[in-house]
């Protein structure tokens, strides 16, 4: 075909393209009234007002007929009128899901849509262009169905986890405080009342234990809160061994009861400005899960000032043996405690990495088959709020 014959053919195809956009928009109101009709009838049982069923239908009619006047893309770009519908093709099933409609009915609305368009098109558009135009709203439509179950599937999953979440922190905080209570009482009898040395210990392994629980609780509200990304964040200029002090008093404890040996080689004067709690939970999990999963050995914590990018990078080295390839590649996932029967909530290396990237960190992790696993974080050593950065999942 010559370069004048095609394009004439463009230029015919184009005018009958916007043809039919101007057929949608002419009879916008008759094709979205057909359009209500037959999804009403058809959803009976939904309790829902015509103003949430419409949504935003009539600007998608419009947005499909702009994207008829826009010349053809490319297989791997939209135009601007083409972009504009499928957004509203994907913010229309996020609605759907709100309003309690499943997937079969999603698809079933515009399957109706097309019917109502088809019909359009046989009374305003000569035959055979007819068959020719109808097949290019199909694939239009066809293209909002697949855009609008994805985005269904992914709102109803992220729908299920902020459910969850939340029923997991109603429960949590309505076991928080009487726990709080009985801690604080066990404490109370234990320091201010003279009790013989056979009474001690009972009491002592009690209030160990209840803290363990308190320990717990407050590790689900915080996994909580960072997933559901609810967590703030509250910069504050600190040094780095004022960071570290809480963290090795409490491995050192640990350490010396597991009959382990623990080294720490930082800078305790290097000056950082970051979130203290989320920075000394992620460093204490880390710490934490060496010391649990190391039976004899050492732990060994590294702090490197990275000064040309910025960053302060935490290196935690045990000998736990290692763990397998499959392991590693869910270990920051939470819940998963691999093939462990070590005790624990399997969610310290999930909050660790949770609490690394809301600063807008890194977190990694590597194992040497019989030796050891290395886990190590990197956060900028000075972060401002706005810089907070979440994943989604």
């Amino acid at each position: 075909m010559s370069s004048n014959a095609s394009k004439a053919s463009d230029t015919t195809e184009l005018h009958e393209r916007r043809e039919l956009a101007d057929a949608i928009l002419r009879r916008i109101s008759e094709i979205e009234a057909r359009w209500l009709a037959a999804v009403q009838s058809d959803l009976a049982d939904h309790d829902v007002s015509v103003t949430d069923l419409r949504d935003a239908m009539s600007d998608y009619l419009r947005e499909l007929a702009g994207s008829l006047c826009q010349p053809e893309s490319g297989p791997d770009t939209l135009t601007r009128g083409e972009r504009a519908w499928v957004r509203i093709a994907r913010e229309h099933a996020v609605t759907r899901v709100h309003l309690g409609f499943d997937i079969r009915e999603l698809v079933h609305e515009f399957i109706v849509l097309r019917r109502e368009l088809s019909r359009m098109i046989r009374e305003e558009i000569p035959v055979p262009r007819d068959v020719l135009q109808a097949d290019r709203l199909a694939d239009m439509i066809e293209s909002a169905i697949a855009v609008s179950v994805q985005s269904y599937a992914d709102s109803r999953d992220y729908e299920f986890r902020r459910k969850e979440a939340e029923h997991i922190g109603f429960i949590t905080h309505e076991l928080r405080n009487p726990l709080t209570a009985v801690v604080m009482s066990i404490s109370v009898l234990k320091n201010k009342i003279d009790l013989p040395p056979e009474a001690k210990t009972p009491i002592e392994i009690a209030e160990k234990n209840l803290r363990r629980l308190n320990n717990l609780i407050d590790s689900v509200l915080l996994a909580e809160c960072l997933e559901a990304g609810k967590a703030e964040l509250y910069p504050i200029d600190i040094s780095l061994g004022a960071l570290m002090a809480p963290i090795l008093e409490a491995a050192r404890m640990t350490a010396e009861e597991r009959k382990l040996e623990l080294k720490a080689s930082f800078d305790p004067k290097l000056q950082l400005r970051l979130d203290r709690d989320l920075s000394e939970s992620a460093i204490r999990n880390l710490v934490d899960n060496a010391l649990k999963f190391t039976d004899k050995g050492t732990v060994s914590i590294d702090v490197v000032d990275e000064r040309d990018a910025g960053l302060l990078v935490v290196h935690v080295r045990d000998q736990c043996g290692g763990i397998s390839g499959e392991e590693l590649r869910t270990i920051f996932e939470p819940f998963k405690r691999g093939h462990s029967r070590k005790p624990g909530s399997g969610l310290g290396l999930s909050i660790a990495r949770r609490s690394v990237e809301t600063q807008g960190g890194e977190i990694f992790a590597e194992s040497s088959s019989n030796e050891g696993c290395h886990f190590w974080l990197a956060l900028p050593k000075r972060i401002q709020q706005h810089e907070r950065k979440l994943k989604a999942g």
